[in-house]
């Protein structure tokens, strides 16, 4: 591949976390939040708060005497370290090690949870936290080697993690009491662009690498990778991959998978690189054991990702249908007519009006955003009769055209949710995602029963209920339905009542004949339902490959097996 740019450095300035430990920290980076979403600094304004409490937070029952603002750090009682580590940083036993080990609370706190509403519950509230022992910044491949060498010899559990923006449970050090201790391994430091292939358009990226500073490398070059997850700001290559994630453009572009050419991933027997080809039948696909292993099999380095050019032309519009019956029919319609939009996304009546509440011209009704890009523009003919066929065929199934407002409003909600979530929380609600994928056939009956049976466990712990659902990618054969579910139970209760309420989704998920997720993960959370969906024989050979790449199970353990 052609070499283009090595190194740190490459990424935005001003994009990275910072870790807040000790040693060779890049100055640019930004302070995590170690309990609640993103960066220090970026909280919604007070007067924006105030004004949601009077709006949509009246919806449900918020108060401005509900708020409770979150328990400080410094009062959050943290175990001293089982395996020797102190704020000062090293590992007793552990030679050679070339990055960073630190312990200091923060960085203990930063990695005790992922970032699901279950996790911001406890981090928020200071209650039921476990802490990793110590936080690993590797350097390299061999520091990698030299950890699970360390930790297969002294029966300690290494839980990877990249932006630790999981919301399935997938980087909480919550392991059995039968490992001597815990130490998170931070991917941060393995990032980058290592070179970058103009011709076949595809570059070799670290793990540890941020969505933003890869996006920005690659402008620099002229390129762009086009993936868009809603944790884009605080997420990173190797994460994306160990998760099977989806990003906003996948209706056009896929899911991560189609866009991982070859991987480099660091297991407890070795390293292994996949060949840098399109396509091979050369036996089964390598690099398919690690995309969506969860950091439970090796941990992946490197990636060689196929890129995009930027697009030159953007066109966007929203459509209102009288209910998510017909929005559901144009959106299969048009992907069924071969017609793929970066952007298909479908509101039902109930998130639509939540979006466009108090808004002036938003008519009751699912919404439909549509957007077309191209990025040649010789091509804009190609995209104008895509774009007038995907509008008629909306128009066929009931649809009429919304203003441009419309949908740039549901833009910006759409990057600035999680960063609410943290707000409504201290104001005593529960909001939460589940998200699954179905054929078109059962995609309307699953999402009735799907709010049937959150409703019904909802009603347990709370007068106030909702539940909104969106189509979030489309395929010619199906869809992924995303199901957001508020309710305001007892403060005592928020934990138990998120749990309670997660799992009545997930059994209806199962008995409908759907995944238990899309494009979120397995985790910890999931991993009870596992084999209820895939059944004895596939996880037989899971926990095969598991055995091999990693016998002495030190890598994530509870992850799709429950521990």
């Amino acid at each position: 591949m052609e070499e283009r740019a090595t190194g740190r450095g490459l990424g935005r300035p001003g994009a990275r976390c910072d870790t807040g430990g000790t040693g060779d920290v890049p100055e640019a980076r930004r302070v995590r939040k170690w309990n609640g979403w993103g960066y220090v600094g970026e909280e919604p304004a007070p007067e924006r708060i105030e004004g949601w409490r009077k709006t949509t937070g009246a919806l449900a029952g918020v108060r401005a005497e509900d708020y409770r603002p979150p328990v400080p750090l410094e009062h959050i009682p943290l175990p001293p370290s089982r395996l020797g580590s102190d704020s000062a940083g090293g590992l007793p036993g552990l030679a050679g090690f070339r990055g960073r080990i630190v312990a200091t609370p923060y960085e203990r706190a930063l990695h005790a949870a992922g970032r699901s509403t279950g996790d911001l519950i406890r981090l928020r509230t200071g209650t039921n936290l476990r802490f990793p022992d110590a936080v690993a910044y590797p350097a390299d491949e061999d520091d990698l080697l030299r950890l699970l060498e360390y930790a297969e010899r002294r029966r300690v559990a290494l839980i990877p993690t990249g932006g630790g923006s999981s919301v399935v449970g997938g980087v909480e050090p919550d392991v059995p009491p039968t490992y001597t201790g815990v130490v998170s391994v931070d991917l941060r430091d393995l990032e980058g662009v290592v070179a970058i292939d103009r011709t076949s358009r595809r570059a070799r990226v670290r793990a540890g690498t941020l969505g933003p500073d890869l996006e920005d490398a690659l402008r620099r070059e002229g390129l762009a990778f086009r993936f868009y997850p809603q944790s884009y700001a605080c997420s990173t290559v190797g994460g994306w991959i160990a998760t099977r994630a989806g990003g906003h453009f996948a209706t056009l572009h896929g899911k991560i998978d189609t866009a991982v050419e070859a991987l480099r991933v660091v297991t407890a027997r070795g390293r292994i690189e996949t060949r840098e080809v399109p396509q091979s039948a050369s036996g089964p696909d390598g690099k398919a054991w690690f995309i969506g292993s969860e950091g439970a099999l090796g941990v992946i380095t490197e990636a060689v990702l196929r890129l995009q050019v930027p697009p030159a032309r953007k066109r966007a519009t929203g459509f209102r249908f009288a209910g998510f019956a017909e929005g559901l029919e144009a959106v299969r319609r048009i992907v069924q007519a071969g017609i793929y939009p970066p952007v298909l996304r479908l509101l039902d009546e109930y998130e639509a009006m939540v979006a466009f509440w108090g808004r002036a011209g938003m008519e009751p009704g699912a919404f439909l955003h549509l957007g077309f890009e191209v990025a040649d523009p010789d091509g804009e003919r190609a995209v104008t009769v895509a774009w007038e066929e995907a509008t008629r065929l909306c128009r066929a199934a009931g649809g009429r055209e919304v203003p441009p407002a419309g949908v740039q409003a549901w833009r910006e909600g759409f990057v600035q949710q999680p960063y609410w979530r943290d707000v409504m929380i201290d104001h005593g609600l529960v909001v939460d995602t589940l998200e699954t994928a179905t054929a078109w056939s059962r995609a309307a009956a699953l999402r009735e029963a799907v709010r049937e049976a959150l409703f019904r466990r909802m009603e347990r712990w709370s007068p106030v209920a909702m539940v909104l659902c969106r189509v979030t990618h489309a395929y010619p054969d199906g869809c992924s339905l995303y199901f957001t579910f508020v309710l305001k139970p007892p403060r005592e209760a928020m934990w138990a009542a998120w749990r309670d309420v997660q799992q009545a989704g997930l059994e209806a998920f199962l008995a409908h004949g759907a995944t238990l997720s899309h494009h979120h993960g397995t985790g910890r959370d999931f991993a009870p339902f596992f084999e209820r969906e895939h059944g004895p024989g596939h996880v037989a050979a899971l926990r095969a490959l598991k055995a091999a790449f990693d016998p002495a199970g030190v890598l994530n353990p509870g992850v799709f097996f429950p521990t």
